[in-house]
């Protein structure tokens, strides 16, 4: 009896790990036709499961072999911190190889540009963004002639009028912000959660028609329900790794049960976002019908230029509008989106603002010299916008160096595809991940100079108009990298389509937060004031993923905002 037991036991691990063993050799054989450094990993960046799990497995593993190639590489977010050195170290295409699939990591700006260029033959593969499919189909996960109507319809939204009801939003959102922190009477360690309240509320505001003050506590869930939109959207954000694994249908079934506490409470959130989107839908369907106007937030503005698409078809093209599981996964995916990437670019840049003094100052003269004394309630953005070049080149530089997306990821599909990176051409075998180093490229010296590991937002802003997109009030103008050193916010056919939408929001809050105030560093017992902010570098350096790149200890800096 014990026999069968030991067997019914041993077997199936035994038998996953032979299976995994196999998977390995025959990607590893694969990757060596390629004639490429290879790197080998125990698992899958794409592995919902391994992110779960990566911090213990390889706490052991780097306890017994060092912190070797294999440990350091399958640590999520290596990137961040490897920056451009793998690839000078080992060339600028280097593969790592999995039991679920091979990753090509290239750091070559030719050769970057030529995968978006090629996008029919490099595409985003549906399994990489699988989680922001959790309510629907939607612009970040269709391919093909499927994406080509989906982006028709989605690039509506982000208007002039809606980046100026953004800049509204932002510049009372962060006004708000910034008297709570004035009335702090201890230093203050929550900038990273109310940087996250934020960007929530003013995507809620200028993108989905929900206006939530930083003091007041929002609207009471509707009946039947735990919570209101806010509330519901933001634990469905800080649980999304979770929702992957278990699934929305599972956790919904949950929310039934007390028992199961937390897990409860997120498929409640679950089933009251989906609540509030159907909602969404059905107000701005009256409103069509009714022919009235309404704001132009993100979600009227793509159900209006859903409908028209829809009623502009001709007989035989085929559907031409949104599906309503379409209209409710893109208004999540933008949830997504525009929320977790700007809230953790807010926080990066305000610690940071705060370690360089001088660049604090030197981004508020330019606001003083665009503002002035002007209620800022009074400001037109399309007038004050384009002359705060400053305030644009620390988003920049801040994205440049931690941007929370770590690379843009591609895959080949059916057939091999040829890709010279530098003066090797090479051919990729098909289902092969590869992934556009953000980091690497952003970090490379032979575009940024030797001190392209430090945070300078100087270097952005030239003086005359030359090789600009931007002129500001002094006459300065943003440099503009070589194409394929810079693509924080992706490039090509598929750039992301909230790029301009992040970056007012940030504008519009610098001005807000620095026109009157400043903030600083608050030493701890024995600090100097230098000793302060060198801690504050090593805090902001010391990072790691979640579901995007995040610090690890924020709280362990406490920030104090005064008037200027």
């Amino acid at each position: 009896m014990a026999y069968p037991l030991w067997m019914a036991i041993m077997v199936p691990p035994i038998s996953f790990m032979a299976w995994n063993l196999q998977c390995l050799w025959r990607n590893y054989r694969l990757a060596q036709k390629m004639n490429i450094p290879i790197i080998v990993i125990p698992a899958s960046g794409d592995n919902p499961v391994w992110l779960l799990v990566a911090k213990p497995v390889l706490a052991v593993l780097r306890f017994i072999f060092g912190d070797i190639d294999f440990v350091k590489y399958s640590n999520p977010g290596w990137e961040s911190k490897a920056k451009y050195r793998m690839y000078e170290e080992l060339g600028e295409a280097v593969i790592h190889v999995s039991p679920g699939h091979n990753w090509l990591y290239i750091c070559n700006p030719d050769a970057i540009n030529e995968v978006f260029r090629r996008h029919k033959e490099f595409d985003r593969h549906p399994e990489l963004l699988a989680i922001l499919a959790v309510f629907g189909p939607n612009i970040s996960t269709a391919t093909g002639a499927d994406w080509q109507r989906q982006r028709k319809i989605t690039s509506a939204p982000f208007s002039d009028s809606n980046n100026a009801l953004l800049w509204d939003v932002s510049r009372q959102q962060a006004s708000e912000l910034v008297q709570h922190w004035l009335a702090a009477s201890e230093p203050i360690r929550t900038t990273d959660e109310d940087t996250r309240t934020l960007s929530l509320h003013v995507l809620s505001g200028a993108g989905f028609g929900k206006q939530y003050s930083f003091h007041k506590k929002g609207e009471k869930a509707k009946a039947g329900h735990l919570y209101n939109y806010r509330d519901s959207i933001a634990l469905v954000l800080e649980n999304c790794v979770l929702i992957l694994v278990l699934g929305p249908k599972l956790l919904g079934k949950l929310a039934k049960w007390r028992i199961f506490g937390p897990l409860a409470k997120i498929g409640q959130a679950t089933i009251d976002f989906k609540d509030h989107m159907t909602t969404m839908l059905i107000e701005e369907n009256q409103a069509i019908a009714e022919g009235r106007p309404r704001a132009a937030t993100i979600t009227n503005s793509l159900i209006r230029a859903s409908e028209e698409s829809r009623s502009s078809s001709k007989a035989g093209e085929g559907f031409k509008g949104l599906t309503e599981d379409e209209i409710y996964g893109n208004i999540f995916v933008y949830n997504f989106a525009g929320h977790d990437t700007t809230a953790t670019t807010f926080s990066w840049a305000l610690y940071l603002l705060a370690a360089f003094p001088d660049t604090q100052t030197w981004m508020a003269e330019e606001i003083m010299a665009v503002v002035g004394d002007r209620d800022l309630q009074s400001l037109d953005f399309k007038e004050v916008y384009p002359k705060l070049v400053r305030c644009l080149a620390i988003f920049y530089e801040t994205v440049r160096l931690w941007n929370p997306v770590l690379g843009i990821c591609k895959s080949t599909f059916l057939d091999p595809v040829d890709l010279t990176v530098g003066e090797q051409t090479f051919s990729i075998p098909p289902d092969t991940r590869i992934v556009l180093s953000t980091n690497g490229s952003q970090t490379l010296r032979r575009y940024w100079g030797d001190d392209s590991l430090e945070w300078k937002p100087r270097r952005w802003v030239l003086d005359s108009g030359t090789n600009s997109e931007e002129t500001g009030e002094k006459g300065e103008s943003l440099f503009v990298p070589a194409r394929g050193s810079f693509f924080a916010w992706s490039d090509g056919v598929r750039t992301c389509p909230g790029k301009k939408f992040s970056q007012v929001e940030f504008v519009a809050t610098m001005v807000a937060l620095f026109r009157d105030y400043k903030v600083e560093v608050v030493p701890e017992k024995g600090e100097t004031s230098f000793d302060a902010r060198e801690r504050v570098k090593r805090t902001v350096n010391d990072n790691g993923m979640v579901l995007l790149l995040q610090m690890r200890d924020p709280k362990s800096v406490g920030l104090k905002w005064s008037a200027r």
